[in-house]
C-alpha cells in the first residue's frame, strides 16, 4: 500500500515536469553590473494562464486603437513575411553612423535585429512563425494577451533578446 502511495506521489512532480517541458519555458536572465544575477524560469503554460486572466477586451481595444491605420496593410505584411521567410538569407538593412551600427538580417527562420554602439548592444531574434502568427491573429481581430503568450511557444529553442548596457546584461530565451 505504501509503495502505491509513494508511486502516486512521485508521479506528480514527474507529470508536472513533463507538462512544463512539453509547453515550454521562457527564461529571463538578468546580470547586474554589481554581479547580482537573477534567473527567472517562467513556464509558458503558467504565463498563458495568467495572461488569460487579463481583461481581453481592454487588450483588443488597445490593439484596435494602435493598429487602426495599419490594419489595411496587414495582409500585405503577412505576404511579405511569408516571402521573406521562404527566401535565402540576406541583409535587409544596414545603417552605420559613426560608431553606431544597426543591422536587420534574415538568417534561417529568424529576423535578426542588432544595434551596436559604445553604450549598448541589443540583439533581437524574431522567428518568422511567431511574427506571422501574431500578424494573422491581429488581422483577424483575435488578439489577447493569452494568444500572444501562446504564440511565443513557436519560438522554442530561441534566444529572443540579448541586451548589454554597460555592465548589465539581460537575455530572454524560450526553451
Amino acid at each position: 500500500m505504501l509503495l502505491k502511495i509513494g508511486a502516486v506521489l512521485a508521479s506528480i512532480p514527474i507529470t508536472l515536469g513533463t507538462v512544463v517541458a512539453a509547453t515550454g519555458i521562457m527564461v529571463v536572465d538578468v546580470k547586474d553590473k554589481d554581479g547580482t544575477r537573477i534567473v527567472i524560469p517562467v513556464p509558458l503554460l503558467v504565463a498563458q494562464t495568467a495572461a488569460g486572466l487579463a481583461p481581453a477586451q481592454a487588450a483588443a481595444d488597445a490593439v484596435d486603437r494602435e493598429l487602426a491605420r495599419a490594419r489595411p496593410y496587414l495582409p500585405a505584411a503577412e505576404e511579405f513575411l511569408a516571402a521573406l521567410a521562404d527566401g535565402p538569407d540576406f541583409e535587409l538593412v544596414r545603417v552605420d553612423e559613426g560608431d553606431e551600427h544597426v543591422r536587420i538580417d534574415k538568417v534561417g527562420d529568424l529576423l535578426r535585429v542588432s544595434v551596436d554602439s559604445p553604450r549598448e548592444n541589443v540583439k533581437v531574434n524574431v522567428p518568422f512563425d511567431l511574427a506571422r502568427e501574431v500578424l494573422r491573429r491581429t488581422r483577424e481581430g483575435r488578439v489577447s494577451p493569452a494568444d500572444l503568450v501562446a504564440a511565443v511557444r513557436q519560438a522554442r529553442l530561441t534566444q529572443l533578446v540579448d541586451v548589454r548596457d554597460g555592465g548589465e546584461h539581460v537575455t530572454i530565451t524560450v526553451w
